[in-house]
């Protein structure tokens, strides 16, 4: 279980396409918080600048940070793809590079005016930077990144005003290191408490695949990309065969275990950040298959037909026994909507169920 939990918080390879969706517009909106409230407080601070600092100084900071502020307001705007995990990345290093370059370029306002130990307000931003990581879900592999990347930017800061080696220079850097890991340990387990939150929300607790709420969430989401991008989708809509009469004859314990055996020859057949298993309800379940067309649906159908041949199951009552599965498939029109793609994956399931069971059936 240990392990389990440190190979999901270690990088984001292990989640699903769908975890990292719903990963990255929860990143966007903690950016987009964060963001709006810097860009107000930006100009608030200038009352602060505006009793500290001489007068021959006031013009050139507040222009600094009015600048400083339309960018957090751009960034708290910028809402482009909120559900892809590459442009989050991009928005949290942009937020990162605003607040950094502000620092920078104020101090060495200060700097050259000699009034960077006499302002408050401006020394402590890197250190608020890297405690901002506490509040995002991020990896392990991401944490450290953004810690390393923050060293580097004081790294070069401390070299432009000469404080590199020095006791203050050491001591700001171990400072950055130890809030680093605090705020990273913090992240990694916002990222764990999302993971199991979301897990918890959208699997079956049976078999471990999607459940129907999920299922619906994400073929929805599906159906518009595939339209966007000019790619095919297609559904299978699973129902095992004479479930009812299985149960019957051998509890439903054994019809538990029969359930189980299924969703594992569906992952088998799923790939990876692709596809999406679900059990859709009882003993019916759907794959939705982005980019796959009706012919390379059809085919990833005949396979989990085919495997359930080879799938032997053992009931609590000692007896083997193995089971079959009758699929329909349909391929997404320009006019269907959910329900009538659905529907019509339904209606090609129950066409296969008339001619016997134990077949793909393709909609009409």
């Amino acid at each position: 279980m240990l392990v389990e939990t440190l190979l999901d918080v270690s990088s984001g390879r292990r989640h699903s396409r769908y975890f990292n969706q719903t990963r990255s517009h929860y990143l966007f909106r903690r950016i987009r918080i964060i963001t709006i409230l810097l860009a107000l407080i930006q100009p608030a601070w200038l009352l602060v600048d505006y009793l500290l600092l001489p007068e021959d100084m006031l013009q050139s900071i507040s222009i600094v940070r009015a600048v400083a502020a339309a960018a957090c307001l751009v960034l708290a705007f910028w809402s482009m793809k909120r559900y892809s995990l590459k442009v989050s990345y991009i928005r949290l290093a942009a937020l990162v590079i605003v607040l950094s370059a502000f620092q920078t370029v104020s101090s060495s306002l200060l700097l050259a005016h000699g009034h960077e130990s006499n302002v408050a307000g401006y020394h402590f931003f890197p250190f608020m930077i890297i405690s901002m990581m506490a509040i995002f879900p991020l990896s392990i592999v991401e944490a450290v990144v953004y810690t390393v990347g923050l060293l580097v930017i004081e790294l070069v800061t401390q070299s432009f005003r000469g404080t590199l080696g020095t006791v203050d220079g050491i001591n700001n850097l171990w400072l950055l290191g130890v809030l680093g890991l605090i705020a990273g340990w913090a992240a990694v387990n916002q990222l764990n408490m999302l993971l199991g939150l979301y897990r918890q929300a959208t699997r079956d607790p049976l078999t471990g695949l999607s459940n129907r709420r999920q299922a619906m969430e994400q073929l929805s989401g599906d159906m518009t990309q595939s339209r966007e991008r000019s790619q095919p989708l297609s559904v299978l809509l699973f129902d095992l065969d004479k479930f009812k009469s299985f149960n019957d004859t051998y509890g439903h314990a054994a019809g538990d275990i029969v359930l189980k055996s299924f969703s594992k020859v569906m992952r088998k057949h799923t790939r990876k950040k692709a596809d999406l298993a679900c059990r859709y309800g009882g003993e019916e379940f759907l794959m939705v298959l982005p980019g796959m067309d009706t012919q390379e649906a059809s085919e990833v159908a005949e396979a989990i037909r085919s495997a359930c041949h080879d799938e032997k199951v053992k009931t609590p009552g000692g007896e083997k026994t193995s089971y079959t599965t009758s699929i329909g498939v349909a391929t997404l029109s320009s006019e269907d909507t959910l329900d009538t793609l659905l529907q019509r994956a339904d209606d090609a399931l129950y066409v296969a169920k008339d001619r016997g069971r134990d077949q793909v059936s393709l909609a009409a």
